[in-house]
């Protein structure tokens, strides 16, 4: 997909979707010792298999990973218990606290946006390469659109799934819905 600057000219509605994700469980987990060492000891000392290389998901048994940084990574289950468990089973495994996990689900909210019209949408609020080569299918990007710091994953080609802090959620919706707006044609307040 090229989002070169006839597409970024103009926003068609009909090319965009935009809807809530219903509420997920995620437990974010942090590692005060480098990810060379933590890797290894999740595995060992938890039985957690995390991603290790930048952007990368990792669909698991217990749920999805993603990995946020090379001392953390974020995990989406099916529902608090299951959130519960995976924070006991690291818990248990690190008593020391070396690696920690910790309930995150109050504090992201996430939108699906999806549509041949989605890059071109996400590209006016940021800097981010979305060229398929960039950014492939099953990654995650942590960056600014629209001064908002968002976690992306590029689900599907034209298929994303955007977090951002829940305090943040409806400034977010309104670029979204104010960009649509004027790239449609209809007006808008940038």
């Amino acid at each position: 997909m090229n989002i070169g600057l006839a597409a970024l000219s103009s926003l068609d509605r009909s090319t965009i979707r935009v809807h809530d994700l219903a509420a997920q469980a995620h437990v974010l987990v942090v590692s005060a010792v480098d990810a060379n060492d933590a890797v290894p000891m999740l595995r060992r000392n938890a039985g957690i298999n995390v991603p290790v290389a930048p952007g990368t998901v990792y669909g698991t048994e217990k749920g999805t990973v993603f990995w946020l940084s090379p001392r953390s990574w974020l995990f989406r289950v099916a529902d608090t218990d299951k959130a519960v468990g995976v924070i006991e089973v690291v818990q248990a495994g690190f008593p020391d606290r070396i690696i920690h996990a910790a309930l995150y689900s109050d504090a992201l909210h996430w939108l699906e946006i999806s549509g041949p019209g989605a890059a071109a949408l996400l590209a006016r609020g940021g800097h981010l390469s979305l060229e398929v080569s960039g950014f492939p299918v099953g990654h995650i990007k942590r960056t600014l659109i629209a001064d908002i710091p968002l976690l992306i994953w590029r689900r599907e080609p034209e298929t994303w799934e955007v977090a951002c802090e829940r305090s943040r959620s409806r400034y977010f919706r309104e670029w979204i819905e104010n960009t649509i707006a004027i790239g449609d044609g209809e007006g808008g307040t940038p």
